[in-house]
């Protein structure tokens, strides 16, 4: 049952909710380590709980949306990733579309979920959010089956040390028959090891030397 819960919540890291939103909601901290701390909390209307995680990366504020933005590196990262598909991509890639796969356990089906959304910088604190929300205009894959509404973000806010903080937020109802009480009790498994993975990847290279059209670099005191 562990295997199952842990896979649940891969997708949310893509998708969004106002990042926000979730500073309203009553959070409980249930998780501390390694400089990551996540809080979950209830949402009105969902057995499955959402949750909120925060963390400190040494990086450029480019390099952590070029993490972000390349698909082809999210399976390194993103806990329990298949695919990450763009099925979309407009206005230097800021708006976008993606199909993203996630994996079950056998007898499970792996999961999928499609997403439109876009990536804005705040011009006066330099604050970069991914938002975004799930879509069902595209057709389900054979063998897959679709989580019908996923929420879920990302903020980036440059710290003046050459770091940036990372907050990532999500939910999802996830298709199928899953035990909430077994999600709920796991929920802290997909964002901890989503950072953990992030902070080992971040430092390379071709994130770090990174440039794109629509975000600038702050200039930091």
């Amino acid at each position: 049952m562990k295997a199952i819960a842990t896979v649940l919540l891969v997708v949310l890291s893509f998708f969004s909710q106002s990042v926000m939103a979730t500073e309203q909601m009553n959070m409980k901290l249930i998780l501390d380590k390694n400089g990551i701390k996540i809080w979950s909390y209830r949402l009105p209307d969902s057995p499955y709980y959402g949750f909120k995680a925060v963390t400190t990366v040494k990086s450029t504020l480019t390099g952590v949306v070029a993490l972000i933005m390349d698909t082809e590196s999210a399976s390194r990262w993103l806990y329990r990733t298949l695919e990450v598909q763009p099925i979309s991509l407009e206005n230097n890639k800021m708006n976008f579309v993606i199909r993203v796969v996630t994996d079950f356990p056998w007898p499970f089906k792996d999961r999928e979920a499609v997403v439109e959304g876009k990536i804005t910088q705040d011009p006066q604190n330099h604050f970069v959010r991914i938002e975004s929300n799930s879509v069902n205009d595209y057709p389900i894959r054979d063998g897959y089956e679709r989580m019908p509404k996923v929420e879920g973000g990302w903020l980036f806010r440059p710290l003046t040390n050459g770091s940036v903080e990372v907050t990532m937020t999500g939910h999802a109802e996830l298709g199928g028959y899953v035990p909430a009480a077994i999600v709920n009790l796991l929920i802290q498994e997909h964002p901890y090891n989503t950072l953990l993975a992030l902070k080992g990847v971040i430092g390379e290279t071709r994130f770090q030397n990174a440039r794109l059209t629509g975000i600038h670099e702050p200039v930091l005191n």
